[in-house]
């Protein structure tokens, strides 16, 4: 990473100009995506581990389990749009981060063996407010972007995304090896997306802009 600063800062054309992320707005947007991707991709890998082994789900009934996480994700994508130049996308974000944390704080405290029915709520409240955040920070990132560098902060929020699912799986997967048991691991697995979304939120509240975007 260093390396890469600095090869940046030294170049004449650098492919991601160090002045891009003096915008808050597209510094603030590149990390709530990388937070929000660990929280809901840690989230989806350790629920699908926990079915499977924990549960005995085969992957065709675990797909099934995970389907209203993934549902609400199309329905918050559709309701969002429309929201956005009413309300601005701060509050979209803000909202959706603080109910996705909600979620996976409700999965952590629900004990260590709950009953599938009660993981439904946690996972509906992850899918929406991970989705329902998306299409505000995109917009913030893709809106504060100087003309001529569309395609830079784009590239750079969908990097810090594939950054943040990889984290999530990543420490997902070690918590589970070494949270004495599944239960334990995937519990605590759970509050570590929380506070990925907890700081996701409190970050939109300062990086995204609050007015609405014009038409």
């Amino acid at each position: 990473a260093a390396l890469f600063a600095l090869r940046e800062r030294l170049a004449g054309s650098p492919a991601l100009p160090p002045g891009l992320l003096r915008s808050r707005a597209i510094s603030g947007g590149a990390v709530i995506g990388l937070l929000f991707n660990l929280g809901f991709y840690g989230m989806v890998f350790t629920a699908s581990l926990d079915f499977q082994r924990g549960r005995g789900l085969s992957a065709l009934e675990t797909g099934i389990a995970l389907f209203p996480a993934v549902a609400m994700t199309m329905f918050a994508s559709a309701l969002s749009g429309r929201l956005t130049r009413r309300t601005g996308d701060r509050p979209l974000v803000v909202c959706g981060m603080l109910l996705a944390a909600l979620g996976l704080a409700g999965w952590a405290a629900a004990g260590p063996d709950p009953g599938y029915p009660l993981l439904v709520p946690p996972m509906m409240a992850a899918g929406f407010g991970t989705s329902f955040a998306l299409t505000g920070t995109t917009a913030t990132v893709m809106g504060a972007a100087p003309p001529g560098r569309p395609g830079v902060a784009s590239a750079l929020f969908n990097t810090t995304r594939q950054i943040g699912s990889a984290t999530g799986v990543a420490l997902g997967g070690s918590l589970l090896s070494t949270g004495g048991g599944s239960g334990g691991g995937l519990r605590t697995s759970m509050a570590v997306g929380a506070l990925a979304f907890l700081a996701a939120a409190a970050l939109a509240w300062r990086c995204v802009p609050a007015t609405p975007r014009e038409p």
